[in-house]
C-alpha cells in the first residue's frame, strides 16, 4: 500500500483570503518602507506621495487587476471535481518565479546607490498598487 502525503488543503474561498492577505502585507511592508524613507525629503513629501500613489493605482488599474482577475478564475475553475485546494494553489506556479526574481531585486535596489528619493516612489508605488488590487481579492471572497 502506498502512502499519501497529506497536502494542506483548503476551501477555494480560503485561497482567495489567503491571496488578498498576501497581497496586501506585501503591500504594507513596501509602503511602510517608503515612508520610512520618506521622511529625509520633507520639502517633497508631498510631491513624492502623490507621484507614487498616482503611479500605484494606474498599475493596480491596468497591471494587476488584470493578473488578480485571471488568478480568482483560476482558483475558481482549479480541479472542479475537488472541494478542497492546496493552500500553495492561491497563486499560479509561474507567479512564485516572479517572486523569487522580485525578493532579491528589492534587496538589490535596497543596497543599490539609487537616491532613496527615487526608491520612495518606487515602493510605495508597487506597495500602494499591490494594496489596492489586494481588494479584488476580498471582493471575489465575498461573492463565494
Amino acid at each position: 500500500m502506498k502512502r499519501r502525503i497529506p497536502e494542506p488543503a483548503v476551501k477555494r474561498s480560503t485561497l482567495l483570503i489567503t491571496a488578498g492577505i498576501v497581497w496586501a502585507l506585501v503591500g504594507i511592508f513596501l509602503s511602510v518602507r517608503a515612508i520610512i524613507w520618506i521622511v529625509a525629503y520633507p520639502s517633497q513629501v508631498v510631491f513624492l506621495a502623490t507621484l507614487a500613489i498616482v503611479i500605484g493605482l494606474l498599475k493596480s488599474h491596468f497591471v494587476f487587476s488584470k493578473i488578480i482577475k485571471k488568478n480568482i478564475e483560476r482558483i475558481k475553475n482549479i480541479s472542479p471535481d475537488k472541494e478542497k485546494i492546496c493552500i500553495f494553489a492561491f497563486q499560479a506556479m509561474q507567479s512564485y518565479f516572479i517572486i523569487l526574481v522580485m525578493i532579491p531585486l528589492g534587496i538589490y535596489l535596497r543596497m543599490s546607490s539609487i537616491p532613496r528619493n527615487i526608491l520612495v516612489v518606487i515602493y510605495l508605488a508597487i506597495g500602494s498598487a499591490l494594496f489596492k488590487a489586494s481588494m479584488e481579492y476580498f471582493k471575489a471572497f465575498r461573492q463565494i
